[in-house]
């Protein structure tokens, strides 16, 4: 072997070796940060950040693939960022504590329910739901051509008030050839708020042809029975779109909801038909 393909290939295992480790369970010795010094104080934090550790470990060796494996350590890394701006803000504002709760009781609480999350499987399957998800997502878009338009652009965080649920909300893309129908599903105020999209590429670029909401913002995308009623002269959303790749895939969101809307969506030239 040729020096050169020796070093690629080190290099090559390394980068595989570093995507699939888990993240290491904190230190406490050498806590740092405000999170970790607040997870080292609480023992019922440390014993389920170390449990979480096992789990996610565990977790990664059921994927798949690759790419499965990429987006589960993608998903902690979010997870992970998401618990520090949580607990960081409970630090600086104790007032905003749940009743009767520490932070460290906060904390212990939110580890323990990711490690729930990662062992959580539907009914009589042996696959977590992390996993599954991403296969079936994968799986639906297989039958369409895809698109640079096409992909999840997810937004997740520790809701505020209780700061024990973590939840995951996404603007989700289905194309095929010049047809893209979108979902954007965000949270506000205590509220979910979903809109949907029918839009066709035009000088590279989708044009919303047809919009409907299930907030009462737009036109309604079902009403008493169950009939959509689209604005056919939508204003152009500003940032649906993204310039840069999505991922094809997340975990996190759930989005079996969508297919049956956007095989119809992207099936049919002429859709939306008239209300």
């Amino acid at each position: 072997m040729k020096p050169g393909c020796s070093v690629l290939r080190l290099l090559s295992l390394a980068g595989l070796f570093a995507l699939s480790a888990p993240a290491q369970a904190i230190d406490c010795k050498k806590a740092s940060t405000a999170v970790d010094k607040l997870i080292c104080s609480d023992r019922g934090a440390v014993s389920a950040d170390a449990d979480l550790n096992r789990d996610y470990s565990a977790l990664l060796k059921q994927a798949p693939d690759g790419d499965i494996r990429a987006m589960l350590v993608n998903s902690q890394k979010r997870w992970l960022a998401a618990r520090d701006r949580a607990l960081e803000t409970l630090i600086e504002s104790p007032d905003a504590l749940p009743d009767g709760k520490t932070a460290g009781q906060v904390a212990r609480d939110l580890i323990r329910s990711r490690s729930a999350e990662f062992k959580e499987a539907p009914k009589g399957a042996s696959t977590p739901r992390l996993i599954g998800n991403a296969v079936e997502q994968r799986q639906f878009q297989a039958q369409f051509t895809g698109g640079k338009f096409a992909g999840f652009a997810a937004s997740c965080d520790v809701l505020p008030r209780d700061y024990e649920n973590y939840a995951c909300f996404a603007s989700r893309h289905y194309q095929h050839n010049d047809r893209v129908c979108s979902v954007d599903e965000y949270w506000a105020s205590g509220s979910v708020y979903t809109s949907r999209y029918v839009a066709n590429v035009v000088d590279g670029r989708p044009k919303v042809i047809a919009a409907c909401s299930f907030s009462s913002e737009d036109e309604a995308c079902s009403d008493t029975e169950g009939k959509a009623k689209w604005n056919r002269a939508p204003t152009q959303p500003a940032n649906l779109y993204s310039a840069a790749p999505l991922p094809k895939f997340d975990g996190e969101i759930f989005a079996a909801d969508d297919d049956e809307w956007a095989r119809a969506c992207l099936s049919d030239p002429a859709y939306p038909t008239a209300n």
